[in-house]
């Protein structure tokens, strides 16, 4: 499953002032801000000319269809104008906390892809996981496997790593929106220098829309994983849960890597377009159906095996810089 950002913007505008570095270098700072009609919200700081370019460059503004599984963003219109007034800046915004200095991390799904894949800027991969109890702490075992997958599919030459913590408990379901907060005042690890940083919050409940979701890719570097629905699914079974549970680590990074042709495009037609950006092969893990009780015996049953990726996906993630 994946899940888009959505806002609603009327135009765009960039603040320009100078600033300076740890040894007293001055540059150019750039501030974000998107605005409707009754206010501005600050979307971060960007360093110099050949960034606000990128940002602009990275990010679509225009309209985007609704899918299977996703929610999408409704931008009804956007200009692009270099102002000369500053909107008013809230410091507990998640994008002005000084998170989006060189990176912004509230992009939709697959806008990393490609540099989560290749090594051109990025040569190592920091992920954070966070928990909220420690009935639902993430299982070692599933994250070492994890750690090797990724490590099998990322280009990332001074490696990954992975980082854990666990944060005060909340509620039993949760909406997307309840999602973004816990994010947006817990998260701590963010991409700097050479280190893209990849977020994963493991809840001790279920999706308030559906409590059969295991997990979601919601952002681009962002995944969260629900405790209760996937214990629900194992039915108390450890071993099973073991399998979930390192399922949905997987399935849900596949998303954030572009895949199925979202961010990273496909060099075969293999996107099962009725199920979304998932893969047509029954047996690959892209396929819908490994995150989906509703339609297969086979998944709700429970799975002996983690699914591997399977050709078509892994010439794709290869082709977009990847392993």
């Amino acid at each position: 499953m994946e899940v888009a950002n959505s806002l609603n913007v009327y135009f765009i505008s960039f603040t320009s002032r100078q600033g300076h570095d740890q040894d007293n270098n001055s540059y150019s700072l750039i501030e974000v801000h998107s605005c409707d009609r009754d206010n501005c919200k600050g979307l971060g700081t960007i360093r110099e000319k050949l960034l606000l370019e990128e940002y602009v460059n990275s990010n679509s503004f225009g309209p985007n269809s609704l899918s299977t599984m996703s929610i999408r963003p409704a931008v009804f219109s956007a200009l692009v104008l270099i102002s000369l007034f500053a909107c008013q800046k809230n410091t507990s915004d998640f994008s002005n906390s000084g998170n989006f200095i060189t990176y912004r991390h509230d992009l939709n799904v697959g806008a990393s892809a490609s540099d989560l894949l290749n090594s051109s800027r990025y040569r190592s991969v920091v992920v954070e996981l966070q928990y909220l109890s420690d009935e639902f702490k993430p299982d070692s075992n599933a994250v070492n496997h994890f750690k090797t997958f990724l490590e099998q599919r990322l280009n990332k030459p001074d490696g990954i790593s992975v980082v854990s913590s666990q944060i005060k408990p909340s509620n039993v379901s949760f909406g997307l929106d309840q999602i973004k907060s816990i994010e947006e005042t817990s998260r701590t690890r963010f991409t700097r220098g050479t280190e893209l940083a990849v977020y994963i919050l493991y809840l001790n409940g279920y999706y308030v829309s559906d409590s059969l979701v295991l997990g979601a890719a919601y952002r681009n570097t962002s995944i969260v994983v629900f405790g209760k629905s996937i214990n629900d699914f194992s039915g108390g079974d450890s071993l099973k849960r073991l399998v979930f549970e390192t399922t949905v680590l997987e399935h849900e990074s596949g998303h954030i890597l572009g895949l199925v042709d979202e961010g990273t495009p496909m060099k075969s037609d293999h996107r099962d377009v009725a199920n979304g950006n998932h893969c047509t092969n029954t047996d690959c893990l892209m396929y819908y159906a490994v995150m989906d009780g509703y339609n297969s015996a086979q998944y709700a049953g429970g799975l002996a095996s983690v699914p591997v990726i399977d050709s078509a996906c892994l010439v794709d993630l290869r082709a977009n810089g990847g392993k």
